[in-house]
């Protein structure tokens, strides 16, 4: 009997035995500008805000910085967060036939859906309240990429502002204002694999108000066949899977901004087929699946009072999950298992940054959560209904922070952060960070160090059923220590050249530890290390090439066992650039590296990768039309992902060479 949160905790407990708060930015004019037609350094100048609450160059920022412009997402044909974030440097992404992840600096434990990188839209975390998961790098990401000015990476730890989640990486995505967006716009998307997607866009005035709404939808009939070579035997049909890996999903998106509010709406959801499930559930048939939604409701308000910046956010947000499993008993009857999981929340944030004093600028802050329900079901409807699990247990933190930016001299600047979080499950952490930076004329060096964390969940703490898993309300927080140098050199006006070296210590890392009962629980059992560099080269050689390469050399340990984490590569490079074709067309292409990488199983690995996308992208072709036309591993590719599904399939196949166009039609301004 297969459920989908037990097999979370049994496929960990297997991996362990194998071994910004922020309302969108103002606009520059720098920002409005072509980016294509920017020097080297207006483009070092773009602005970032979630590295330290208020916008700043990426040389000034207290971390590693990567910024994805709305010029980039149209240029190089980025259709989700995670085709996006593949082609940054330390970054790659995987995917088990349901949900994509995000690896960062070597880690990506297959199961983990990205609970130790903080997402978040115009400063409002995106993971759910019941496993704290980021679920949405794939088509379920509530917000379509044409309605982003630029996705912000900032690598490292930002627990001292963010709290929570904010570990190996924070991702703030800035949405577009609707002075940005124009005029009204349909897009139509066609695929391979039967891809579908339609979206409609528009702004409007309501009063003194400026309001966006964007809805889409989407239809994918996914790829088939798909062969899964661990099941491959007559009972399961050869391990062949027929139509098993659709999609559909709706996103709708409305921003509003009068004065000094801003409001974001969001509504979401995803049903996915699963080809293969979190326990041996019936092969080829489409009734196992998986069905996500998300939505919040952000309001802001941000003035200046006494010569400083106040603001304050409120806002509500729910996740809702179903998950549909069958399986075969031994009689020939079915077990249909149904898991629902239900939270909403609401939150308020306020800071407050001082004006510059002898001091330096200061920000402190205060932030609360209050969970309205946090609910986990898992129950049986036939043979015989059985509920095995109904728990809800809200939860209730506080937090507050604060910042001090020193600017010590004309070439030295020294950055110190600090929270302290508390919540009604008795988890308390101090996170600080400090920074310190040194820029002699065109060089830029930063000293980091940072101590991040993340609560467990609730699941972790509570979910017990008496047959496979019991709750820990023990757990404590997982932590985080890591130090950071980089350097920043601009080599005349048309290259920079970035290089770090890093190293991370986690402890207290929670995994599943089998009982002597045979009960699995999570504990804080396990601790890891990472060490690694990063070089990376961008910038316009000549006017009309516009291109950046990258290479990261990663080494990761248990240090339990002295063994390589799972789903970690040792190496990534990364290659891309971009070309103009006249006046009207862009011609770009990504190409990516990735070294073999370990599976849950002992010495499976999954073999080494080279991937390679083309894009076609118009900018104005007709006064009332622009097109994209992209191929997705270009050279067919026969590659695969480490995975945390059925224990006996410990990695799952990818897609091959894939086509896709996209137009999209406009009203003139």
């Amino acid at each position: 009997m297969g459920r989908r949160t037990l097999l979370f905790a049994l496929v960990l407990s297997l991996a362990c035995s194998a071994g910004a708060q922020n309302s969108p930015p103002p606009n520059t004019s720098g920002q409005n500008q072509n980016l294509a037609s920017l020097s080297i350094e207006e483009l070092m100048n773009i602005k970032v805000e979630g590295a330290a609450l208020h916008p700043q160059t990426l040389q000034d920022a207290p971390a590693s910085v990567t910024v994805i412009t709305a010029e980039d997402i149209r240029r190089y044909g980025y259709r989700t967060l995670g085709e996006a974030l593949s082609g940054v440097r330390g970054f790659y992404v995987s995917n088990d036939r349901t949900y994509e992840t995000v690896g960062v600096r070597g880690f990506d434990l297959p199961g983990d859906y990205d609970s130790h990188v903080l997402v978040m839209v115009n400063g409002h975390d995106m993971a759910d309240n019941i496993f704290d998961y980021m679920l949405f790098f794939g088509n379920g990401f509530p917000i379509e990429m044409n309605l982003i000015k630029q996705i912000e990476i900032i690598r490292g730890p930002s627990s001292a502002l963010y709290g929570s989640n904010a570990v190996f990486a924070t991702i703030n995505i800035i949405t577009k204002s609707p002075e940005e967006v124009g005029p009204l716009a349909a897009t139509a998307d066609v695929g391979s694999f039967g891809e579908k997607r339609a979206q409609i866009v528009d702004t409007t005035s309501l009063g003194g108000a400026k309001v966006l709404f964007s809805g889409s939808i989407y239809n994918n009939t996914g790829q088939s066949p798909l062969f899964i070579p661990q099941l491959d035997t007559p009972q399961t049909n050869n391990g062949i899977a027929i139509d098993m890996n659709g999609e559909k999903g709706y996103h709708f998106f409305s921003s509003l901004v009068w004065r000094n509010w801003t409001v974001m709406v969001a509504f979401a959801g995803h049903d996915q087929i699963q080809p293969v499930s979190w326990g041996l559930t019936i092969f080829n048939d489409t009734g196992t699946q998986n069905d996500d939604k998300r939505n919040f409701i952000d309001v802001a308000y941000q003035r200046a009072i006494a010569g400083g910046s106040f603001r304050w956010r409120s806002y509500y947000d729910a996740y809702y999950y179903l998950g549909r499993f069958d399986y075969a008993l031994n009689d020939g009857g079915i077990e249909y298992n149904r898991e629902q999981d239900l939270g909403d929340w609401l939150g308020t944030q306020l800071s407050y940054r001082i004006r510059p004093t002898w001091a330096g600028n200061f920000t402190v802050g205060l932030e609360g959560k209050v969970d309205i329900r946090a609910l986990l079901t898992d129950r049986d409807v036939t043979p015989v209904p059985f509920q095995y699990l109904s728990i809800n247990r809200p939860n209730r933190s506080l937090a507050v922070f604060a910042q001090d930016e020193k600017t010590l001299s004309r070439r030295w600047k020294l950055d110190l952060g600090v929270r302290f979080e508390s919540s009604a499950y008795g988890s308390d952490f101090v996170a600080p960070r400090a920074a310190l930076i040194y820029q002699p004329s065109d060089w830029t060096y930063k000293f980091l160090y940072g101590r991040a964390f993340r609560n467990p969940s609730e699941y972790q703490l509570f979910y017990s059923d008496g047959v496979i898993a019991v709750g820990n309300p023990n757990a404590r927080p997982e932590g985080a220590d890591t130090v950071e140098f980089d350097v920043d050199r601009t080599l005349g006006k048309r290259i920079v050249l970035q290089a770090s070296a890093y190293g991370y210590w986690l402890h207290d890392f929670l995994v599943g530890v089998t009982l002597p009962d045979g009960l699995i629980q999570y504990q804080n059992a396990e601790s890891a290390q990472a060490q690694g560099g990063e070089l990376e080269i961008h910038g316009r050689p000549w006017n009309w090439l516009d291109a950046t390469g990258s290479y990261s050399l990663e080494r990761t340990r248990d240090n339990s066992s002295d063994n390589v984490l799972e789903n970690s590569p040792s190496q990534l490079a990364k290659l891309r650039f971009a070309v103009p074709l006249g006046g009207k067309l862009d011609l770009s292409t990504s190409m990516q590296y990735e070294s073999r990488r370990e599976t849950l199983v002992n010495n499976i690995w999954v073999p080494s990768v080279y991937l390679a996308d083309l894009t076609l992208a118009s900018k104005h072709l007709l006064r009332n039309l622009d097109l994209r036309l992209g191929i997705r591993n270009a050279f067919n590719r026969n590659y695969s992902d480490p995975v945390a599904l059925y224990p006996t399939v410990p990695s799952i196949s990818q897609p091959g060479r894939s086509f896709f166009a996209e137009l999209i039609a406009h009203r003139s301004e």
